[in-house]
């Protein structure tokens, strides 16, 4: 009888134990992540200046997680709000020198070394990880529309230069892993957290 008892206590021990088993299995699966997408490479060669006069070369970010994006310092709507938000990025990673981030203006004609060291300056950027870039507009305009597929525009008076406000992660490898807009906070924040999961590849 005593034998009997002992082992239906075990089949309940296993029984609770596959349950718990499991459980617990189907949980990680929920809580596995998708892979981020590769939604495109950055692999056209470029050369610019960045505030502090520097030559910067796409072989600056090899081996890097960086954020890009487009903008210009005379912007009256949304580039405040962007360079705003992509000292969040500054911020989080300040002592991590493996994320860089990469701002290209689409006035180069008037974004001069000068003007963007001020506005550098005003950005508290900090030097060697967040480069505001100027270079020929023929260049700049290419590398936005063709590498990073984002949209870039003469305008009108109310708006002179037309441009995306997407935030662009780019992985160790060279390649686009999301677009985020950089004036919305919510989007902000899960850059953040993607470049967390980027770096740990």
């Amino acid at each position: 009888m005593r034998g009997m008892m002992l082992f239906a206590w075990g089949l309940l021990a296993l029984a609770i134990a596959a349950f718990v088993f499991a459980l617990y299995s189907r949980q990680a699966a929920l809580n596995k992540e998708e892979p981020l997408p590769i939604l495109g490479e950055v692999n056209t060669p470029f050369e610019f200046q960045n505030q502090w006069g520097e030559t910067i070369t796409r072989d600056a970010f090899q081996g890097k997680v960086w954020v890009a994006y487009f903008f210009f310092t005379t912007c009256p709507s949304i580039c405040p709000i962007m360079n705003r938000n992509a000292t969040d990025v500054q911020t989080e990673f300040a002592q991590n020198p493996d994320v860089l981030i990469a701002g290209f203006t689409v006035d180069p004609e008037n974004d001069t070394v000068a003007v963007l060291r001020k506005w550098s300056e005003r950005h508290k950027a900090q030097r060697s990880k967040w480069h505001f870039l100027t270079g020929k507009r023929e260049t700049l305009y290419n590398l936005s529309r063709e590498t990073f597929k984002l949209g870039a525009e003469p305008g009108g008076e109310d708006h002179p230069i037309v441009h995306s406000d997407k935030l662009v992660l780019i992985d160790r490898q060279g390649r686009i892993r999301g677009y985020y807009s950089g004036v919305n906070r919510e989007e902000v924040q899960r850059l953040l957290q993607d470049i967390y999961r980027v770096l740990e590849k």
